[in-house]
């Protein structure tokens, strides 16, 4: 103010605080009567049963109990399902082995490893009657699963009844990385019904170096 005459922006200022204030004072006003018309409403029974409904932490809780049941409802029936799969393709294969490989003819081969020491197994190959049906490389955690007692099933095939012969042919390492190439050979005669052979490769503390051997089940 300069000699009692208000400046300009001054008079801007006020303007804009007044309407800001006015409009202020009708939204509430509106709002109340909002409310009042809402609750005369409500009184009345004008309105619908859907709108009166409103949550509350209880009804909130419920509905998440629900949900969350259902969601565990559908996580056991989904892993029903899958082991219901996993038997299925279990029988089946069974039922494809026993197609393929009748029980009169069926050889199966398997491998078992016990050393640590003086071998680190790397692979393995397999003839039967100078004909190869297996050539195998072993992971690292494929040798711990043999080192823990499991065993590896090398072969599955078919023989005719009579005299046989097995060679099978082991590549590792022993001490210092030193490279092993080591064989075993058994003749085994082939009855009516399955049969099963053991390729074997053990730690011989005695001779200090491992030992390679195929036996009969």
């Amino acid at each position: 103010m300069v000699d009692g005459v208000v400046s300009r922006p001054v008079v801007m200022g006020l303007r804009a605080f007044t309407g800001s204030l006015i409009r202020m004072l009708l939204a509430g006003l509106i709002s109340l009567s909002g409310l009042h018309s809402y609750a005369a409403d409500a009184e009345e029974g004008s309105i619908p049963a859907v709108e009166r409904i409103i949550e509350t932490p209880l009804s909130v809780e419920r509905s998440r109990q629900k949900a969350q049941q259902a969601v565990n409802e559908l996580s056991r029936e989904i892993q029903e399902l899958k082991q219901s799969v996993v038997v299925l393709n279990k029988d089946l294969r069974v039922m494809e082995e026993d197609m393929l490989f009748p029980a009169n003819t069926r050889l199966n081969v398997f491998l078992s490893l016990d050393v640590g020491e003086f071998f680190k197994l790397e692979g393995v190959r397999l003839k039967v009657d100078s004909q190869v049906v297996a050539s195998y490389l072993y992971s690292d955690q494929e040798r711990m699963a043999l080192a823990k007692g499991g065993m590896h099933k090398l072969h599955l095939g078919n023989v005719d009844t009579g005299e046989h012969t097995i060679s099978a042919f082991f590549i590792g390492s022993g001490p210092n990385g030193r490279e092993f190439n080591r064989g075993a050979t058994l003749k085994f005669n082939k009855e009516s019904g399955p049969k099963y052979l053991e390729l074997q490769v053990a730690d011989s503390e005695a001779k200090q170096q491992p030992e390679f051997s195929i036996r009969e089940w």
